[in-house]
């Protein structure tokens, strides 16, 4: 350290103790980032568990190269870093046939994960004292002085605070909402590992078995690795939206289609851009999908678009009629523009005139419907506290809302808004799977939403789920 610099600040006795302050708790930081992990090893399975210290805490499952799986668990500012990091695969193959009652499996996991995060935290405690010391030695502070104390007293307050605010703040039921980042035909084996795991054991040793046999086939074709068990659920729908005739977003349904073995699609506009007969050449991507493709028209659809879907085998077009299907009841509403030969949205008094014709039927229908869908989210608000979901794209951006206790579900661009989209970084594919269950009466109710986003400039997946 410069001694001007610090015979400069001596006679600033508050600016001292400010940089000082400042110094011990970076130095603390930095060797809580740089030396504070721990290892355990769970019969063939090891891994490391490490700090990363950010604005955005939570808890983070690396299963390289597969993705990772990230959990809001905590409000402190560091992620809990969990990675696999080795399988003995000769030890595997041997144990996997011989595992413990799931009760057994249970406690002895619970007790590992208990011992390993308590000597994580006593890791930190010494790194970050450690570092502490190290700027107060640099800085040539006398160990006698009040002022090392002071520092020492810094060091030992701020290790405290991250750890007593995890604790504080940590909350078990963000497993119930997983993130996932990875390789998307193994995104469903990966969402359900940990929401379905401690259930499915038995189908968790049969994945490692197929691991420690073909590590390499693993990795390149994930989708064999057998399911953990599904979400407990009845249905499974697919929300997507604002293709603007891009041919890559049929790509990117049919992963879906198949990885989360959709039932059916529900598709809220704007499949071409201009309605022209060039851009209706993309509809014949639709009959190969295999499930039912329920269309409510957008303001970038024309005459020519809705007839040709009319025509088109699976698609069921949803203008005036009431759709009941898989127990759902669905009622749509199509975009006034989608009957011109003009891609602009129309004047507001005429997109009010027709949410006020969808108010109509949903009030005369004489029970509350399941599903809204539209293409602008404005012909629906004031349904909005009426019925369980509204679907509808038309923004070009993921949102999921929850407002009255409807739960809104702006589908996006799931064909990364097609030519409008291009540019430096990539526009986003997104789309959403709903997830439903049958009740008592054998109603429908909504259980879950996965929204699922893939940027095509930076090629990541990102999958969140969130349970209702």
């Amino acid at each position: 350290m410069d001694k001007s610099f610090l015979t400069h600040i001596r006679h600033y006795r508050w600016l001292r103790i400010l940089i000082t302050t400042l110094l011990v708790l970076g130095s603390t930081l930095l060797f809580i980032q740089l030396f504070s992990q721990t290892s355990f090893k769970y019969n063939s399975l090891s891994f490391q568990l490490r700090p990363r210290l950010g604005v955005k805490g939570g808890t983070v499952i690396a299963v390289p190269p597969i993705g990772q799986l990230f959990f809001k668990s905590h409000q402190t500012p560091w992620q809990l870093i969990v990675t696999l990091d080795e399988v003995d695969f000769s030890s595997l193959a041997q144990k996997i046939n011989s595992l413990p009652p799931k009760q057994q499996w249970l406690t002895l996991i619970q007790h590992k994960v208990k011992h390993t995060v308590l000597t994580f935290f006593v890791s930190v405690g010494i790194y970050g004292l450690l570092g502490g010391l190290f700027m107060l030695l640099v800085l040539r502070i006398h160990p006698a002085s009040k002022m090392f104390r002071y520092g020492l007293l810094c060091s030992i307050t701020l290790i405290l605070l991250l750890i007593t605010t995890t604790i504080l703040t940590y909350q078990p039921r963000a497993i119930e909402h997983p993130q996932y980042q990875g390789v998307l035909s193994a995104a469903p084996w990966a969402m359900n590992l940990v929401t379905m795991g401690l259930d499915n054991i038995e189908v968790i040793g049969a994945n490692l078995k197929k691991i420690s046999q073909s590590l390499p086939t693993l990795f390149k074709q994930a989708e064999d690795i057998k399911n953990i068990s599904e979400l407990p659920t009845d249905l499974r729908i697919l929300h997507v939206s604002d293709i603007h005739n891009n041919p890559a977003a049929f790509d990117f349904i049919e992963e879906l289609i198949s990885n989360f073995k959709i039932q059916f699609i529900i598709d809220t506009g704007d499949l071409t851009d201009y309605g022209t007969e060039l851009e209706a050449k993309i509809i014949d991507r639709i009959p190969g999908l295999t499930v039912p493709y329920v269309f409510i028209p957008g303001n970038h659809e024309s005459p020519l678009i809705i007839k040709r879907l009319a025509h088109t085998k699976n698609v069921i077009l949803v203008i005036k009629k009431m759709l009941q299907i898989h127990g759902l009841t669905i009622i749509g509403a199509p975009d006034p523009a989608a009957f011109k030969y003009s891609s602009d949205v129309v004047a507001t008094d005429q997109y009010l005139a027709a949410a006020q014709i969808l108010i109509d039927r949903v009030r005369n229908m004489g029970k509350t419907p399941d599903i809204i869908a539209v293409h602008n989210r404005i012909m629906a608000k004031d349904l909005i506290g009426s019925v369980p979901l509204i679907l509808h794209g038309h923004d070009h951006s993921y949102r999921l809302t929850v407002e009255k206790g409807t739960v809104i579900d702006d589908a996006g661009t799931t064909g990364a808004a097609g030519i409008r989209g291009i540019d430096d970084k990539g526009a986003a594919y997104s789309a959403s799977i709903s997830y439903w269950k049958k009740g008592p009466q054998g109603t429908m109710k909504l259980h879950a939403i996965d929204s699922i986003k893939i940027n095509g400039g930076e090629g990541s997946l990102t999958i969140d789920r969130h349970t209702f």
